[in-house]
Parts: structure tokens; sequence; C-alpha cells
């Protein structure tokens, strides 16, 4: 665990070095220092891009990858040491990310594989994990020169990460398998050291995007600055950043940083449009960069931030009665053109993938996954079941729990009478609160940068909305996790300029940001004592989508270390079907298996869709031999055992 944390560590510097030498390139001459914020999410973009083509266009194998990255770091530490360009300010950067990477770590420190194996989502994780397995072992023209069943021979694992790699958007499996760069590593260990990086890289592009918004380039007093500061960590931290890493939206979180980023430099490059400044070619590379990094991670979402976009920028130029130049608008074409293109050079067969979900993604078959999914939208404990107080609850519910606040609705298997009608009526009055400060640009007119996110914020919620009408709940609730920071950022910007807020209007939003942050930190606390008093670390409770399948967990220790194989060159698994959700129990130790390079052999060998996987009867275990066998321990659960022969 200590080697691959070095490891991760070292891959945080290197994503750095890269961003910041691109970020000095592009705005060397301005004097906004602001933009040193950018120079992880932007290495994190270029390399993204230049990993998703060195293995998919260059097939190169994913270590000739990381010492490409390597090169590239090194030449840009040369660089910026000879032009004196890191400075203490510089470092903030990385440190920020780094001290918060280090508390987001902490839950999987203390819980180890009992935590980080298997959340809300069971079949996403392994998706995920079994990719980037695959992708980490071989290059591609090894799995396009055999067969199904020549791979399968060797690992059922590799066969299925091959299948999702082109079949599916790779970009972020292809990622974490550059930063398993330990052969001997534990790969669940390593998944997650990845996706903890990538939601404390949240925290800059947040940042950065409160800068944009709220137009203000001078200094900061130290007060101002720990709001911002807060108010970015408790995103990562609360309610977003918790919901997207417990349904193991990977490729989510991975776009997340880069696509909020895009959005605030998309801001500062309309505006200048709409002003007719001469071009700026630098933030003219920096959007093409993060929209084709947005869009290899995460296709879907970065569409829809650009269907947004256009909707932002068609109601800008009628608010200003601007006319845009043929020049100006074949520019602005150009943007999507050109990020698609760069998009189809690292990877032609995301094509597909595109169309395949495009036809799927509001089909009514995956509607259903929102009796899950979004189960949380009708808050922590659920809604009240009464004649009068039902309908009132439900829909307060789903309007403050979908804005950020989940856990500040009522538990009415504490309370009831009176005292349950009074607090229904404090969270009705709290939902139409939401929706005032929702609805106020309205009637009042904003400075243009916050104008501009309102209008986006504003768009994305009535599409998820018009969704709903439509019954396309789970098409409805991916949505707003593609809107949540610009909600979010909206909606705390009276907690963000506390000075400003003058008149009851403003003190009501500030009210609103400051419920909003304090129900974010109460879910950081709640976190910290589920982590403490729940062994089995499956999340929290009522309809929080974290107990997909509490047997699983509440049965089984994770607890398997191949290290305890020493000198074992093949196992045989006897039947897990005892265990709760077996299926993916084994899958847990086949890909564990296959990282250590052991061959195996189970009894029932089924995929994690519990289709039976023939061909592992086929294989000849030879040298030193053991068996793995799943027993109760005194507490009732089952762990594995290693019998030697």
């Amino acid at each position: 665990m200590a080697a691959d944390f070095v490891i991760a560590l070292l891959y945080i510097i290197i994503v750095w070095l890269t961003g910041q030498w691109t970020v000095n390139r592009l705005f060397a001459k301005t004097r906004d220092g602001s933009y040193r914020l950018l120079s992880l999410v932007t290495g994190f973009a270029e390399l993204t891009l230049v990993s998703t083509f060195g293995y998919f266009t260059c097939r190169l194998p994913v270590g000739a990858i990381r010492a490409v990255w390597c090169v590239l770091a090194a030449a840009a530490l040369i660089d910026l040491i000879r032009r004196h360009e890191i400075g203490k300010e510089d470092l903030l950067v990385p440190g920020m990310v780094s001290v918060l990477w280090l508390v987001l770590l902490l839950p999987g420190i203390l819980g180890g594989d009992q935590y980080y194996v298997y959340r809300g989502n069971c079949t996403d994780q392994q998706t995920y994990v079994e990719e980037t397995v695959a992708l980490s072992m071989h290059p591609i023209g090894w799995y396009e020169s055999r067969t199904r069943e020549e791979i399968e021979l060797v690992s059922d694992v590799l066969w299925r990460g091959y299948n999702w790699a082109v079949k599916d958007r790779p970009s972020a499996g292809l990622m974490i398998a550059v930063m398993r760069a330990n052969p001997a590593g534990e790969i669940y260990w390593v998944v997650y050291l990845y996706r903890m990086f990538v939601q404390a890289l949240i925290l800059t592009a947040l940042l950065y995007l409160f800068g944009v918004v709220l137009g203000e380039r001078q200094a900061r007093p130290v007060w101002q600055r720990a709001i911002w500061l807060l108010a970015a960590v408790l995103y990562c931290v609360g309610l977003w950043g918790q919901l997207q890493y417990d349904i193991d939206a990977v490729s989510q979180m991975s776009s997340i940083a880069v696509l909020t980023a895009l959005t605030a430099v998309f801001f500062q490059y309309a505006q200048e449009v709409i002003e007719g400044r001469a071009w700026n070619r630098r933030l003219y590379i920096l959007v093409i960069l993060l929209a084709s990094a947005g869009l290899a991670l995460y296709l879907e979402s970065a569409l829809m931030h650009g269907a947004l976009y256009l909707i932002t920028g068609v109601c800008l130029l009628l608010r200003t009665r601007s006319r845009l130049e043929a020049k100006r608008a074949v520019q602005l074409a150009g943007i999507p053109v050109l990020a698609l293109s760069i998009l189809i050079i690292a990877n032609y067969r995301i094509t597909s993938f595109l169309a395949g979900q495009i036809n799927s993604s509001v089909s009514d078959g995956r509607q259903a996954w929102a009796n899950y999914f979004n189960t949380w939208w009708l808050g922590k404990h659920g809604i009240d079941e009464g004649r009068i107080k039902g309908p009132v609850s439900r829909l307060a519910n789903c309007i403050v729990s979908t804005s950020g606040m989940y856990n500040m609705t009522v538990n009415y298997e504490r309370y009831s009478g009176l005292i349950s009608m009074a607090f229904t009526g404090l969270v009705a009055l709290l939902a139409l609160l939401v929706v005032f400060c929702i609805v106020r640009p309205l009637f009042r007119r904003m400075e243009q940068p916050v104008w501009m996110l309102w209008v986006m914020t504003l768009a994305g919620i009535v599409i998820v909305v018009g969704m709903c009408v439509d019954a396309k709940y789970w098409s409805g609730g991916k949505l707003l996790y593609y809107i949540s920071p610009y909600l979010y950022t909206f909606l705390c910007i009276p907690a963000l300029r506390v000075r400003q807020c003058r008149g009851i209007a403003e003190k009501l939003a500030l009210c609103l940001a400051a419920v909003l942050l304090f129900s974010n930190a109460k879910m950081v606390l709640e976190k910290c004592n589920d982590v403490r008093v729940n062994w089995a670390c499956l999340g929290y409770r009522g309809t929080y989508p974290s107990d997909m399948i509490p047997g699983l967990k509440m049965t089984t220790d994770f607890n398997f270390d191949t290290d305890d194989l020493e000198g074992i060159d093949g196992v045989y698994i006897r039947d897990l079907s005892m265990v709760s959700d077996y299926q993916f129990y084994l899958q847990y130790l086949k890909v564990k298996l296959t990282c250590a390079g052991i061959s195996w052999i189970p009894e029932n060998d089924v995929n994690y869709y519990q289709d039976s996987v023939e061909v592992s009867a086929e294989r000849t275990l030879q040298g030193n031999l053991a068996t793995l066998e799943a027993v109760q321990n005194e507490a009732g659960r089952y762990e594995i055992r290693i019998v030697r022969e």
C-alpha cells in the first residue's frame, strides 16, 4: 500500500508539472495569477488525451505511456526552473489538492478493502476495475491478436476488461492503469487512490469558477478566502462528492474538474466575444483542450455541457442585443468540431459508444434504475405517508434534497403529530426559499458572469424537470449530477460575497447558502461517524444509494491478500454460493488473482451477471497449488481460508 501511495503522489506531481508548464506558456503575459488554479486540471486533461492517443491509436503498452509522462514532466520541470516559474504561490495548488486528497483517503485507510470494494453500484465498479486491469497488463494489440477463448484461458477478467475498453469510454480506466505502476500493488487500493485524486481535483476548478463568476481578481482578505475554500471543499467531501463516489461513477467523477474548469473558461471566452475584443487564441486553445478531454472522459456529460453552453450563448446574445460576426461564428463553431476531431484521432472507437448511448440513455428500461439511484431525492428519512403531509413532504423533500441539502429533511419515525407537521412546514419553507433564489434573477438584474451561471443552471433544471415529467427519471437524475457544480455555486454566491448581501432578498439568499454549507458539513460528520461505528462500511442509511447489496458486505470480510499466496502458482476456488451475492465476491478474488499472475479454477464459475464461465474448467494448474474456501469466523462472517496442498 505504501508503494502504491508514493507512486500516486508522483503521479499527481507529474500531472501538475505538465499543466503548470502549459498554463504558464498560455498565460505568461497576463497579470492574472488565478490561472495557476488551472494547472492540475490542465495537466490532467493533456495527459488524458496523450494516454488515450498513445494506447488506442499508437498502440503503446501502458508502461511506454508512463515513460512518455515522465519525459514530458522532466522537460516541463527543467524549463520551469530555467524560467524561474515555480514560486510559493504556484505550489499552493498541488498543495491544496494533496491535503484534500489525504483527507479523502482516511476512510479507505481505516476501512481497507471493506470500505472501498463495492459501494453503491457493484456492477459499475467491477466494470471499471476489470477495464483497468486489462489495459494495464497488455497493449491493445495483444488482445486483438487472440481469440476470446485464448484470452479467457488466461483470465475472463481480461476479456471483459478489454471488451469494455473498446465498447465504452475507456479514458478514465486508462488513467487509473497509468497510476498502477506497482505490479505487486493492490488494484482496488490503486483505484481508490485515483478516485480520491479526481475528487480532490474538483477543488481548484471550483475555486477558479468562483473567481470567474464573481469577477474578483484583486487580493481577497483571509476570511473571504477561507469561505471560498470551505465552500469548494464541502462540494468535494459533502453530498455531491460522496454521492458520486458511492454510485461508482468513475468516468463521471473523472470529468467533473475538467468540465467545471471548461465552463469557467467558456464564460470568460463568451464575455470577450460579446465585448468585441480581439480573438484570444490562448483561451481558445484551452477551451478546445478541456472540451476534448471532457469528451474522452465522459462523453454524455460533455455533450450535455455543449448543449447548455449553446443555450447560454444564445441567451447572452439576446440579453446584450449583440450580433456575431461571421468570423467569430466560424471560430465558435470550430470549438466542437476541433474537440470531436481530437477525440476521434485519440480513440475512434468511442463513436460507436456515442451512438449506443444516445439510443439507450432515454430508453424505458434504464429509467427503472431511478428506483434505486434517485431514492435520495425523497430526503434522508423518506416522506410522510399521511394524506395531508404526504404530498407536501414529497415535493418539499425533492426540492431540498436535489438542491444539495439531503439531510435537512424530517425524520418521521422520530417525530409525529403536530411536531412533525411543524417540521414539514419548515422544510416546505426551505423549499420555497430555494425556488425563490432560483427564479429571483428573472426580476433582478445581475452581473453578466453570475447571470450566465444562472442561465446555464436554470436550463439544466428545466431539462431535468422536463425529463421527470416525461417519466425519464434516471436520465434526469444523471443530468442533475452534471449540473450540480453550477447549482451548488449559484446557491453559494451570497456566502462567497457576504459583505454585498444587503436587503431582505439578499439576506434570505445568504440564509439558504448558510443552510447549504451547514448541511454538507453535517454530511461529513455523519460520514465520520458511519466509518467509526459501521464495521461493514456500507455507507449512510435511509434513502441514500450505498446499500445496494447489504448482505454481501454484512456477511463477508473483504480482507483477502494475495501476499498470503507467496510461492503458489495456482488455486482452486471452492463453491462460494453460500455467500450472499457470491458472484461479486468471486469476481473480487478473480481480479486479485489476475493481478498477482496466479491461475485459478473455480468450482462454480460465473461472472458478475451470474452467467456461467465454462472456459475456466479448461485450464491446467501446475506447480505449487492451494485451495481457497469461504469459512465463517467467530462473528458468523465469511472470510477466505487458504489450504496449501
